[in-house]
């Protein structure tokens, strides 16, 4: 697991420059080039007395950023020659970057002009981001609340607000706050926290590699992104959200399901006998303590129920999780390996692979499953 420790904000080239330490610095250099032609330096730094990572972008020629909107930065990442999957994460963080600079300015996301953001070292961090991403897809990562600083920072609008509205209208969802300093969560380095989508860390885990990538500018705090690598046994937080209803048909508790399953982690209807021997269900829910208020809202609009019991610190250990891919009867069937403590504790195939497989060549769903188990075991 990886954990985001933005205390000092977050830039694209302070996430850049603390993941050197995670990923294979040659490869990230050039798929960088594939895109932008640049000279990239990566150095050591201290600052405030500690020793940093810093990667600058150094372009080659003089840009000129007056076609520079999302058409054109779409069409120069497709064109580009880095693997498929670092054009998805390259052109998702763009799709992120552009949404909320039109929302924020009125205007259609295919006519946004990204300004400061079109430069070639913005252009850089962003793909060289889309590297890490793959490289460390099977880590989950977590994230510390963001500093975003404060006061006011020169735009081609003006002076704007820190945090920027699009990088406020990015952040939605995420814990911030405020400090002095001025400008410092980016958009650039919001939208990258954005498309990891990561979970809040609240709870404890074990230290296995700390990496600082430094910013620009010089604080009476150090100004840098640290970067946890945190052993895989870690025990997760969520909160557990019950109500019992002995009037509620069957039909309106499908429904319920439908309005709840993208906003929960877990969902149960448990059949049980209420006062005067009535039967009922209890609705229980295992979600993110975040979504509590929205969560009983909808239970009470949806059901009726006037109560509602919540535990809002439930501690669980979870074990890390990773996909494998194995081959049966010509086919691809991802198998979901989990560990705990360094050590194998579960290998399942996924149902809906199975599922294709056995209807592609007229076969049982259990032979496939057998032939699948077979091959397991050599994972």
């Amino acid at each position: 697991m990886i954990i985001l420790n933005p205390f000092m904000g977050i830039s694209g080239d302070m996430f850049l420059s603390a993941m050197v330490d995670f990923v294979d610095e040659e490869g990230l250099i050039n798929t960088i080039k594939k895109v932008v032609d640049v000279d990239i330096e990566v150095k050591k730094v201290k600052k405030r007395g500690i020793i940093a990572n810093k990667i600058n972008i150094i372009p080659k020629e003089k840009e000129n950023l007056e076609n520079r909107n999302y058409k054109w930065i779409k069409k120069l990442i497709k064109n580009s020659s880095i693997d498929d999957n670092i054009k998805k994460h390259a052109l998702g963080m763009f799709k992120i970057l552009a949404e909320a600079e039109a929302k924020v300015h009125g205007i259609d996301v295919e006519k946004v002009h990204f300004h400061e953001i079109g430069q070639v070292d913005t252009i850089a961090d962003i793909v060289g981001a889309a590297y890490c991403i793959e490289k460390l897809k099977n880590e989950e990562f977590y994230y510390t609340p963001i500093n975003v600083g404060s006061g006011f920072v020169n735009t081609m609008h003006g002076k704007m607000p820190v945090p920027a509205p699009a990088t406020l209208e990015i952040l939605k969802g995420f814990e911030i706050f405020f400090s002095e300093y001025g400008e410092l969560t980016t958009p650039t380095g919001a939208t990258i926290i954005k498309y990891l989508n990561p979970k809040l860390a609240k709870s404890t885990f074990n230290v296995e590699k700390i990496s600082y990538g430094a910013g620009d500018k010089d604080f009476e705090a150090p100004n840098v992104l640290r970067v946890i690598k945190a052993k895989d046994n870690f025990k997760d937080e969520v909160c557990l959200i019950e109500t019992n209803v002995d009037d509620v048909s069957p039909e309106i508790l499908g429904y319920l399901y439908e309005v709840l399953k993208d906003k929960v982690r877990d969902l149960h209807f448990i059949p049980c006998f209420m006062k005067k021997n009535r039967p009922a269900y209890i609705i229980r829910i295992i979600a993110n303590a975040k979504d509590i208020d929205e969560i009983c809202e909808i239970l009470m609009q949806e059901t009726g129920t006037i109560g509602i019991r919540v535990i809002p610190y439930v501690h669980r250990s979870i074990a890390k999780r990773e996909f494998k891919t194995i081959n049966v009867f010509g086919e691809d069937v991802k198998v979901k390996v989990s560990y705990f403590n360094g050590k194998i504790v579960s290998k399942k195939p996924e149902f809906e692979d199975l599922k294709k497989v056995a209807k592609k060549h007229n076969l049982p769903l259990k032979d496939v499953y057998l032939e699948v188990i077979k091959k397991i075991k050599n994972l």
